[in-house]
């Protein structure tokens, strides 16, 4: 299929300022974060009237407040009298948002409650028009709960629209998370998102360390040469008789105005090996759904189900196997899952959602990560796993405690695919320094990228270049 398409023909250049520039970032928090829809939390996050939830952007706090069963809120969180921080972290207000410094209190639809010792204020600095909590815009989408700092922003569903309408058949609004990590990344926010926004790097990243089943059934087959499965710490070839990598014959790439969309050709998740020319067919089986429940695509769910069997087919190709898994798993948990085309069912369809979250999707499971700045450090940043799970109508949804590491190796839970997206990240942020180093050059399979960086146009450069 890729032999088909045009000669890439993009050869601009993408200034590396734009990733170690204070000046760069000073003018992101002018010109992007005050104006743009970013994603705060989930609904299940703060569930109960009362609860509320801190998102931090730069030095800027939002308080997300569940105003009531059907009313989510979101305001400034600096106290009006002398600016405390009102609220920190997550938990229950308990029916206000009390100030810890000097008790001053609002109630949850950010008009005052009270005033401790009003008496002794002169009049005119207790306007109560002007002592409401300032609040920002609120949007709900999948679950998800959106703020926007503008005065007037476009409606959140037209800004996300090519995403809604993608990701509709997967029902994200019934999705429930099922872990929440944070880390601190010693690389500049876009480098982050970029990793995982284009798939030229799968070959030289991901291939080459994966063994037995899963050098075999991930990369699926080369076209034209057959299934050669690998052996453990063996390099794999995965180039196709072109010598192309996967990420020129496997992957399809499609950009919209804001956001852009790459994913598995849906032709070649057809050809994937069968089991039994991976070895012992319920041995690969359960390799590979151990393998993707690590990076958040497959679910404990899925082995059970294949560990009952009495036995595992041999001659269906993989991909059909797990397709046929996933169905019945979900109807067996009352999640109907028929209106899915089979090429969805287990594939990853990535979103990059602008203008900072990105991860694959599949039925069922959705792992997202969203990068934001550190601070005024451009050469770090914050960035936030959340696995997203649809349970069954019996399953037991948990209490997500959203953990935190302050270097992303204090953690060796993130699974042989994500620690080595990880580990190039600070890689890349120091060869940015690097003098000898003015630019860089981007291909058809990062064409995402640099769609993102047009959008980043947009805002950063509305009011003239930045000083970098």
């Amino acid at each position: 299929m890729a032999t088909t398409q045009p000669r890439y023909t993009e050869s601009a250049l993408i200034s590396k300022e734009r990733y170690i520039s204070t000046d760069w970032l000073a003018a992101e928090y002018k010109q992007l974060w005050p104006k743009v829809w970013q994603m705060a939390c989930r609904l299940e996050q703060i569930p109960e009237q009362g609860d509320y939830y801190e998102y931090s952007i730069g030095r800027q706090s939002i308080l997300v407040v569940r105003e009531s069963e059907d009313s989510v809120k979101a305001y400034r969180n600096a106290c009006l009298h002398r600016a405390t921080r009102i609220c920190s972290g997550s938990g229950n207000a308990d029916g206000e948002l009390r100030c810890p410094f000097h008790g001053w209190a609002w109630k949850l639809d950010g008009s005052v409650l009270e005033i401790p010792d009003a008496d002794d204020f002169a009049p005119e600095c207790l306007s109560r028009a002007d002592l409401k909590l300032p609040e920002v815009h609120v949007g709900l989408w999948g679950g998800f709960v959106f703020i926007n700092m503008s005065q007037d922003p476009e409606p959140l569903l037209d800004f996300l629209a090519p995403v809604v309408e993608g990701l509709a058949p997967f029902e994200v609004d019934k999705m429930r998370l099922l872990r929440f990590r944070t880390t601190v990344m010693d690389c500049n926010w876009k480098v982050g998102l970029a990793a995982f926004n284009e798939a030229y790097h799968v070959e030289a990243t991901h291939v080459w360390d994966l063994s037995g089943y899963a050098g075999g059934t991930m990369i699926n087959t080369r076209p034209g040469q057959g299934v050669q499965p690998a052996k453990p710490n063996e390099r794999v070839n995965v180039r196709d008789a072109e010598g192309r990598t996967p990420g020129a014959y496997q992957f399809l790439y499609e950009k919209f105005e804001t956001h852009n969309k790459m994913r598995n050709v849906p032709e070649l998740l057809n050809e994937s090996a069968a089991l039994g020319e991976l070895g012992d067919p319920r041995k690969a089986a359960l390799e590979l759904l151990r393998l993707n429940q690590m990076i958040g695509l497959a679910h404990q769910d899925d082995i059970d189900y294949v560990e009952a069997m009495t036995s595992v087919p041999g001659d269906v190709p993989s991909v059909r196997f797990f397709t046929d898994v996933r169905r019945a798993v979900g109807a067996a948990g009352g999640v109907d899952y028929s209106h899915i085309p089979d090429e969805d069912m287990i594939s990853a369809i990535d979103y990059c959602i602008y203008p900072n979250m990105v991860g694959p999707i599949n039925a069922g499971n959705w792992i997202l990560f969203r990068f934001r700045p550190n601070g005024n450090d451009p050469d770090t940043c914050l960035y936030d796993v959340m696995f997203l799970h649809r349970f069954g109508e019996d399953e037991e949804v948990p209490k997500v405690e959203q953990e935190f590491y302050g270097k992303w190796e204090d953690h060796d839970g993130w699974g042989p695919t994500i620690g080595q997206d990880l580990a190039n990240m600070g890689h890349v942020q120091v060869g940015m320094h690097q003098t000898s180093l003015k630019a860089l050059r981007l291909n058809r399979q990062e064409a995402g990228v640099r769609n993102f960086e047009r959008f980043m146009d947009r805002y950063v450069l509305a009011d003239g270049n930045p000083t970098a």
